[in-house]
């Protein structure tokens, strides 16, 4: 039987392939196939035989890797593993940084470029450490993909993994710039621009809110150079730059009409030198040598408000993009912004302009620490901007905008192309209009009892210049008061014991005329004018970052002001 069976499946194998395609038959189609007649040679013990291996190899596969299948638990045990070792990891370091401080009875809050650094000296590969919120840190393990929560206290919490993909993209964000995520690496490179583009560590932005990273990705974003700093967009799609906590020192053209030579030397918040540097470091203004010789803290990140402080140490500041741009109106900053390519806001009284800094939150529930910029917050700005992590000595060029258009133009590409050299960095990621465009006032003030003080700093509680006498004559986290001995050269020197670090008697010559760097113009505020400005503006030849000249606050078409937040 099973003879005959083979003989009739040789004969219809010979006969096969001319059924093996499609054939139209009476315009029917019709497939023959190999397996149809190969069936047909199994008996019913084969089958039954093949029918109980399926089943013991569906049985099988299903023990290896269904939910409790041997590979998948195999796989969970391993990344359980994984977990524990890196717990292990981040607990032995902040362990031994904590011994470390308490031995030399300092501040025991362990930043995150300590933590990042312990780690990497541990053997950890490939970790990045965040600032989270509340002085918490974020641990990222770019290998594993895992991330993790770690407080203060040493305690530490699965943070979920790392994400990975593209990034939603919010409908305003900048023209030329997308949103990312804070372990993109493009984010930003403060890089030494002397020594071949040197990438240093600062301390890592702090972002506030639902402030989101942003990088530049428009025309030459493969092709600019130098330093790049970071950017961030508030909920409105304002714009904001990171400047770094750090200690300056003044080494050549100090207190001179001729450009110098500004080091500077990233810190964490303990003070720590971040890259190498040494040298005495102080956090006294009146120190002797402060600024000079020896490395200053700049007052900026400090908690003396009285030196232009008063927000704590902190690991440093956001400040506008751009001048400040939208709408204000008494009782409502919600539509104030910092964007490019428009006319700044700009003909408000010096204490209007003061309290749309204060009350604007743009978008966000946190608060922001906004407020109107103040004279250490520009020298800050600028000292950064003029050292070897900045333009490197080189001049920021003008903004000669007769509209006042943020950053040069309203073209959005020449801004970032055409007018790079009018950013503190000569590249798309600096900040715009610190030279020329519309003059800026700042939240500081000679307290000489001139009545410009109350006609335009506002006598109110909480106002500029303030109600009481108390109010009026003392420095905040958010103005600065100088001294004064009512003469404006007289009070020009005096400046000089508490007030370093605002660009002002230190990169000048003289109270009065063509005597600041770059052949910038100086003038020291004084009675009629007790109010700062700096810049200088789109037509004035004699602006420039280290300009400074006095005002009397009321409302003009020529002066803005520029914003800045401590998250």
């Amino acid at each position: 039987m099973r003879g005959n069976n083979r003989k009739s499946i040789e004969k219809c194998r010979k006969k096969l392939p001319q059924f093996t395609t499609m054939n139209v038959i009476d315009g029917q189609a019709g497939l023959v196939i190999y397996s149809s007649l190969i069936f047909y040679s199994l008996t019913i013990d084969n089958i039954l035989n093949i029918i109980v291996l399926l089943i013991l190899a569906g049985v099988s596969i299903a023990m290896l890797t269904g939910d409790s299948g041997i590979l998948t638990q195999a796989t969970e045990a391993k990344k359980a593993n994984t977990v524990g070792a890196e717990k292990e990891q981040i607990g032995l370091a902040m362990q031994s940084l904590k011994m470390k401080k308490q031995a030399d009875n300092v501040s025991t809050i362990v930043t995150s470029a300590e933590l990042q650094e312990q780690l990497l000296g541990d053997g950890a590969k490939n970790v990045t450490v965040e600032d989270g919120e509340n002085d918490n840190l974020v641990v990222n393990y770019e290998d594993s993909k895992n991330s993790y929560l770690v407080d203060q206290e040493g305690n530490i919490e699965k943070n979920g993994e790392i994400e990975n993909g593209p990034v939603e993209q919010p409908e305003n964000v900048a023209k030329y710039w997308e949103v990312t995520r804070k372990s993109d690496e493009e984010w930003y490179s403060y890089n030494d621009v002397s020594n071949g583009d040197k990438k240093v560590k600062v301390n890592t932005p702090k972002l506030g809110g639902n402030m989101k990273p942003i990088k530049y990705v428009g025309p030459e974003a493969d092709t600019q150079t130098g330093s790049k700093w970071a950017n961030a967009m508030t909920s409105d799609g304002s714009m904001w730059v990171w400047i770094p906590r750090y200690a300056y020192k003044i080494t050549k053209g100090y207190h001179s009409s001729t450009a110098g030579t500004i080091e500077v030397a990233f810190l964490d918040i303990n003070n720590k030198f971040l890259n190498g540097e040494t040298g005495t470091l102080t956090t006294n203004v009146e120190e002797q040598g402060a600024g000079q010789t020896k490395w200053l803290v700049h007052p900026a990140f400090t908690s003396n408000a009285e030196y232009g402080g008063g927000f704590g140490e902190i690991p440093g500041l956001w400040v506008g993009k751009f001048e400040a741009t939208g709408e204000y109106t008494v009782g409502n900053a919600s539509k104030v912004s910092v964007k490019p390519g428009v006319a700044s806001l700009r003909n408000m009284k010096v204490n209007d302009q003061y309290k749309a800094g204060k009350t604007a939150i743009y978008g966000e529930s946190a608060n922001l620490n906004s407020h109107m910029m103040k004279n250490s917050e520009w020298g800050v700005t600028v000292y950064l901007a003029h050292s070897k992590y900045g333009t490197n000595k080189l001049k920021v060029e003008q903004n000669k905008s007769s509209a006042f258009y943020t950053g040069g133009t309203n073209i959005i590409e020449e801004i970032y192309t055409t007018n790079k050299t009018q950013s503190t960095t000569h590249n798309a990621t600096g900040m715009y209009d610190l030279n020329g465009g519309a003059g800026e006032r700042v939240a500081s003030y000679i307290n000489n009892k001139d009545k410009q003080l109350v006609n335009d700093g506002g006598t109110n509680a909480g106002d500029l210049y303030g109600e009481t006498e108390t109010e009026q004559s003392t420095s905040t986290q958010y103005k600065t008061v100088y001294m004064t001995n009512y003469d404006q050269g007289i009070d020009y020197q005096m400046s000089n014991i508490k007030n370093k670090g605002d660009a002002v008697y230190e990169t000048s010559a003289y109270w009065s005329g063509i005597a600041s760097w770059f052949d910038s113009y100086a003038n020291f505020p004084g009675q009629s004018s007790p109010f700062f400005s700096r810049g200088g503006g789109y037509d004035n030849i004699y602006s420039g970052t280290f300009f400074f000249n006095d005002f009397w606050g009321n409302a003009n078409d020529y002066y803005s002001l520029r914003l800045v937040l401590i998250p």
